[in-house]
């Protein structure tokens, strides 16, 4: 009875997590860097191809929209995300009118939000 329960409460756990690369993707894909910021940590770790350091909330807000200004996102589709209890890792193939990139988003659970420390567009 107490394997059932502790499967039964891993399955729910991952499901309350699972969705985060899709809600990025659609952030990233309409250039909705209001929708990410909300996601951001105080500071974040961004990397982009013009810029790499620790930012503020704010200022990594600021970045990333002179980045999809440049970068107008066509496509954001999610090709690996990996889910755990505490922390997540999320990978999303970016097609703009520029170019492709990769992205790679890691953050951690904070209750019920995901919450991005790392966001690196390569």
């Amino acid at each position: 009875m107490k394997a059932v329960l502790i499967t039964l409460f891993s399955i729910l756990t991952i499901g309350v997590y699972a969705g985060e690369g899709t809600k990025i993707a659609n952030a990233i894909q309409s250039s909705n860097t209001n929708e990410l910021a909300t996601m951001f940590n105080t500071s974040i770790e961004l990397v982009t191809p013009g810029t790499s350091g620790v930012h503020s909330k704010d200022q990594a807000k600021i970045v990333l929209d002179n980045f999809f200004t440049t970068h107008q996102p066509v496509k954001a589709t999610v090709t690996h995300e990996t889910n755990g209890t505490t922390n997540s890792m999320i990978v999303i193939q970016l097609q703009t009118k520029s170019g492709n990139y990769r992205i790679s988003v890691s953050g951690t659970y904070n209750g019920k939000n995901f919450i991005i420390n790392e966001f690196k567009i390569v």
